[in-house]
């Protein structure tokens, strides 16, 4: 098996889908210029840039706003191999629009080589157990996890259930999706009404694979639907789709100078009436207001009023038999489909090979896959809507606490 340090991050937050993910990619050594091997591994370096040979200096290009835990493993997993590989090591460079530094690598690499070694020693085993984290969102295999823990009765994508509150149910003997549906009165006893509905809806949903609305849902009216792509490496925001009367229309900045007045235009759009911006998570308000805040521009409060955040209906009230509350995930689940591979993390992959190739190809594909954001929004706001229809949800509609 090789390993490379861009998988780092990968097994750091999820050792099943590192193993998977090496074990389906097509690595060649002809372009490899740092290896070793340890633990029955070879292990590669694949620097974004060589800045020197003697010493070696590397550097890896990172887009956020500060080093995470795993980036001193990856730095220390750079300069061992460099290193094991006989060359002397000079500065891993760590840089990103928001820092630059030099890294300390060799105080951990005692820690990288035990990360390394529990990692090698469970895919020798095949002994991964299933964990909830934060790539779950975008991740291919999430579906099959998902099924695999319903064989074991497991919690592990309950939204909400994770930490202290685990633990705490745990200790009170509710470990499974049954026990929670059982043990309702102990739910609402320990974390209140509201939580504990939802994760007793949740539970039911995913033991009775249906979809559950425990809360009222609004009348959504017409509207247009909005979804931003950024550039995160150099924090530009290149791409803000509407989706308006069934009609595509997106607002495109070809470089960061650009960024303003796309932004401005996008913003007389949506001011030309007083409909809602439907839009799916927070990104889209956090964009607008950061934006706002940079040049200077004075946004009418009326405006933030109209935004309407979609998967927060969905969070809220309605609970469903799915590994995660993503757009891409749900929208599939009622059957609605993308016209290209992208997701939220390679989009930005496929947004920098613009950029090195002034490929309009890839930036036709990168327009695709906003535009199939925006109408699976469109989507899912309709969805609401024909729920609360065949629910006459103004007489009926499941309490919003279990019981």
């Amino acid at each position: 098996m090789t390993i490379s340090n861009r998988d780092i991050k990968t097994i750091y937050f999820c050792q099943r889908k590192g193993k998977l993910d090496i074990c389906s990619s097509k690595k060649t050594n002809s372009t490899v210029l740092f290896s070793t091997d340890v633990f029955g591994c070879e292990l590669v370096v694949e620097p974004d840039e060589i800045l020197s040979t003697s010493p070696v200096v590397v550097k890896m290009k990172k887009s956020g706003k500060k080093l995470n835990n795993y980036h001193f493993i990856e730095g220390a997993f750079i300069g061992y191999v460099i290193e094991s590989a006989g060359y002397n090591v000079g500065d891993i460079i760590f840089e990103s629009p928001h820092y630059s530094t030099s890294m300390n690598w060799r105080v951990y690499v005692t820690k990288m080589l035990s990360f390394l070694s529990s990692f090698c020693e469970h895919c020798g085993n095949d002994e991964f157990g299933i964990v909830k984290n934060q790539l779950c969102r975008t991740c291919k295999y999430s579906s099959d996890c998902f099924r695999e823990t319903l064989q074991t009765d497991s919690t592990a994508f309950i939204r909400g259930l994770k930490g202290g509150t685990s633990e705490k149910l745990r200790e009170l003997g509710i470990e499974s999706l049954n026990d929670i549906v059982s043990m309702k009165e102990v739910l609402e006893r320990e974390l209140g009404r509201e939580k504990a509905g939802r994760i007793f809806y949740q539970a039911q949903s995913i033991l009775g694979n249906k979809c559950i609305p425990f809360k009222p849902l609004p009348k959504l009216s017409n509207g247009m639907y909005l979804d931003i792509e950024s550039y995160t490496p150099i924090d530009f925001d290149y791409l803000f789709g509407i989706l308006d009367d069934n009609t595509y229309v997106p607002f495109l900045a070809r470089d960061p100078l650009e960024e303003r007045e796309t932004f401005e235009s996008t913003i007389a759009y949506l001011m030309k009436d007083n409909r809602p911006v439907y839009h799916y998570h927070s990104y889209e308000l956090e964009r607008f207001r950061k934006l706002a805040k940079k040049y200077k521009i004075n946004l009418p409060n009326h405006l933030f009023g109209r935004f309407i955040d979609v998967y927060k209906i969905y969070s809220e009230c309605i609970a469903l038999p799915l590994p995660s509350y993503s757009l891409k995930t749900i929208a599939r689940y009622f059957g609605f489909n993308w016209r290209t591979n992208l997701n939220g993390f390679v989009v930005i992959d496929s947004y920098k090979d613009y950029i090195d190739t002034n490929d309009e190809n890839i930036l036709s594909e990168i327009l695709r896959y906003n535009e199939d954001d925006v109408r699976a929004t469109a989507f899912l706001v309709e969805r609401v809507n024909q729920m609360r229809e065949m629910m006459n949800i103004n007489d009926s509609y499941i309490s919003d606490t279990p019981g």
